[in-house]
């Protein structure tokens, strides 16, 4: 045991990195922004630049935050998105289930096909449950049925039960994919795989069915009337079926708890074994409560070792193409931070990746990180940002060090020998 014990709090300000841009005079989001706290801890503390997994590999929200919550990098690059999101609106699913992430979408047919107009349908909050309502238990095939869950605005969880399920198969939305105006149609990745044909005919008629009960619902077509995009439309990917995962701060007999808005980010604390709580006023938006959120993270240091906070808006406005809502959302954290007492804790400031704003995906730069410990060292870092973090005393680390470095300045690493890490090696 070493000679003190700290608790820490993790602030995951997700997306937070991202690249110059010309309507902020050439500077970062982060740069920018007005951020004088968060430049004093930077001053008085260490700094450094992360890489989630490698340098210049873009990685999900679910992949950088599985690592930063002590999954090994090859259970985190492994995760599949559906049973993460299934565990963050507290479904439980049978064994043999199949989970999807899925978006409610407006969609056009166009012949057999269906052409997107818009990805997330205006971001629709409201009238999301009654919607999922009418996609209950659709038959989609022999003894196949699936079903839709509401998540986080027009996030969704399907559920599609039956006998004889495969995950090998391809996902329908077309996000990341050199063509994004129609509905990919979910395909077997193995021609010779019968049970992946029949759940890929399955998700098909899902398609089908979803399309011809939304476009009628009396919401949808209330919507149309006010001038708003329809939620006609379901797209999937990420599918899996349920698994647990070790983590090194269940190793460490470390107590954690997640403050979260986003169901993915609850459903991955719920598979880690942590606390996991949230308020309906923790958005994925600049209006979400950051104030309760600390509240939250006061109460559960309390009872919790370490508590993570994770904030989603800066990752919305950057995928928004907005910099300078982004800008703007910093400094309010900032702001919030400074009032919230936190110095006599561990503080660790980080992001799951970069997201550029320009292009509104994300990207594989380092993201800039700090650690604020209260009997650790100093270095010449003397503002948080991009090019300043690159010249301070935590070098250029990846995800599953920066984790170490924020539970060692905890105090709780003194019996961790080298060999008890999963390190990441990219052969295998």
């Amino acid at each position: 045991m070493t000679h003190h014990r700290l608790k820490g709090i993790v602030f995951i300000l997700d997306g937070l990195g991202d690249r110059p841009c010309a309507e902020l005079d050439r500077c970062t989001p982060l740069e920018y922004a007005d951020t004088p706290y968060l430049d004093k801890l930077a001053r008085l503390n260490q700094c450094g630049l992360m890489d989630p997994v490698l340098p210049g590999l873009p990685v999900d929200t679910h992949t950088g935050v599985g690592i930063l919550f002590g999954l090994s990098p090859h259970d985190a690059t492994h995760l599949s998105r559906g049973p993460i999101e299934a565990a963050g609106i507290d479904l439980k699913p049978q064994w043999g289930d199949l989970l999807f992430r899925a978006n409610l979408a407006t969609v056009e047919k166009d012949g057999d096909h269906y052409r997107i107009l818009d990805r997330r349908a205006d971001r629709i909050r409201d009238g999301v449950i009654e919607l999922c309502q009418a996609l209950q238990e659709l038959k989609v095939g022999d003894n196949l049925f699936a079903s839709l869950f509401p998540a986080t605005q027009h996030r969704c969880v399907l559920r599609m039960r039956g006998p004889r399920l495969s995950a090998e198969i391809s996902d329908t939305d077309p996000t990341g994919k050199a063509v994004h105006k129609g509905i990919l149609q979910a395909r077997s990745r193995n021609s010779k795989d019968e049970n992946a044909q029949k759940t890929a005919d399955a998700v098909n008629e899902f398609t089908r069915l979803s399309h011809h009960i939304l476009s009628r619902h009396p919401l949808n077509l209330q919507r149309i009337h006010q001038g708003e995009n329809p939620a006609n439309g379901v797209l999937t990917r990420g599918v899996g079926a349920y698994r647990d995962f070790s983590s090194t701060l269940s190793y460490l007999r470390i107590k954690a708890a997640v403050i979260a808005g986003e169901s993915t980010i609850l459903g991955l604390a719920r598979l880690c074994g942590f606390t996991a709580l949230s308020d309906p006023s923790f958005t994925a938006l600049p209006n979400t409560d950051l104030r309760k959120k600390l509240d939250f993270a006061h109460s559960a240091l309390k009872t919790h070792d370490l508590v993570y906070v994770h904030i989603k808006a800066t990752d919305t406005t950057a995928h928004d193409r907005d910099p300078a809502a982004k800008a703007r959302f910093i400094s309010h954290f900032d702001s919030v931070l400074e009032q919230s007492d936190m110095e006599a804790h561990v503080i660790a400031v980080c992001a799951d990746h970069s997201t550029d704003s320009l292009y509104g995906e994300h990207s594989g730069d380092p993201v800039p990180v700090l650690l604020h410990n209260p009997v650790g060292r100093q270095d010449l870092a003397d503002q948080f940002g991009e090019k300043t973090c690159s010249m301070g005393a935590l070098g250029r680390l990846n995800g599953q060090g920066f984790l170490l470095s924020t539970l060692d300045a905890m105090g709780c690493l003194p019996n961790l020998k080298p060999s008890d890490m999963t390190v990441y090696r990219p052969n295998g």
